[in-house]
């Protein structure tokens, strides 16, 4: 129930306490319910975007930009999302962060990642299958963005890329788990931030794969065995949405999804829109 600002009042006079001290109970109060509301408010931009939404929108609820809303509660966010993270993925992330420190880094990029992913898990194993090594990964990087700075003892937080590929990661273990009724719904493991960062043609883990030659169908085809990556039905030409159409990126149906937009031979949804929007708008 809303408490009145009468109910406030009184129930801070009720106190024998002098006028200043009064006025010391009433900022304390205020400040306790301005982080009550602040845990409120990131509850729910937490389940907006466990449900798809983009930081547009959720931008424009709040009444700010999405690169606002994106800065303001994505670590928060984030912190909630890694609860989803399978063991071997949170070993991954750790990984990433020491190959951030170890170039020198001031932040861990997507490139980490993908380094990262070689620590263990099915990631590692695919990529291991199409001789991808870490040291290739930090050579190739060199090649494409520079030579590593001198080594760092401080840990690096996450860039804005590498949190909208965690944030991908989440919504793709997610409507995975919804297509094939998986009881261990949304939990995110190192194949899907694989899928997010092999298949993202402008991400830095793309141009690392393709300046080492790997076949990315090769990856989409090991990925078959344990993501759906495609949909089974696909829009004909010239008809309308069917009831079983879905998106081609993140699966999800035509019944959950608020709109299908076709293009030759796929589908795309309004949050998937919204989400290649945020991720191109990331600084890079």
């Amino acid at each position: 129930m809303d408490v009145s600002f009468k109910e406030l009042v009184t129930r801070i006079e009720q106190s024998t306490e002098s006028p200043l001290e009064r006025l010391d109970r009433a900022i304390a109060l205020g400040e306790s319910m301005a982080v009550e509301a602040d845990r409120v408010t990131d509850h729910f931009v937490g389940q907006a975007r466990e449900s798809g939404e983009s930081w547009t929108s959720i931008g424009d609820r709040l009444g700010v930009s999405k690169q606002a809303a994106r800065k303001r509660f994505a670590d928060r966010v984030q912190s909630a999302f890694a609860s989803q993270f399978r063991p071997r993925l949170t070993a991954c992330l750790d990984q990433a962060k020491r190959e951030a420190q170890a170039d020198g880094s001031t932040e861990v990029g997507t490139h980490h990642l993908l380094a990262g992913l070689l620590a263990e898990g099915v990631a590692a194993a695919i990529l291991e299958r199409l001789d991808v090594t870490a040291d290739a990964i930090r050579d190739s990087a060199e090649r494409l963005f520079g030579p590593a700075l001198p080594a760092t003892d401080a840990v690096p937080p996450m860039s804005a890329d590498g949190k909208c590929a965690l944030d991908a990661s989440v919504h793709l273990a997610r409507n995975n788990a919804r297509r094939s009724n998986d009881a261990d719904e949304g939990v995110v493991g190192t194949e899907h931030l694989l899928a997010v960062l092999a298949f993202d043609p402008g991400s830095r883990p793309r141009r690392i794969l393709n300046d080492l030659h790997v076949d990315i169908a090769a990856i989409k085809r090991e990925l078959n065995c344990y993501l759906t990556l495609k949909p089974r039905h696909r829009r004909r030409n010239g008809r309308k949405p069917r009831s079983n159409s879905a998106c081609s990126f993140c699966g999800r149906p035509a019944t959950e999804a608020r709109q299908l937009v076709a293009g030759p031979g796929v589908w795309i949804c309004a949050s998937c829109v919204g989400l290649a929007g945020d991720i191109l708008d990331a600084p890079v």
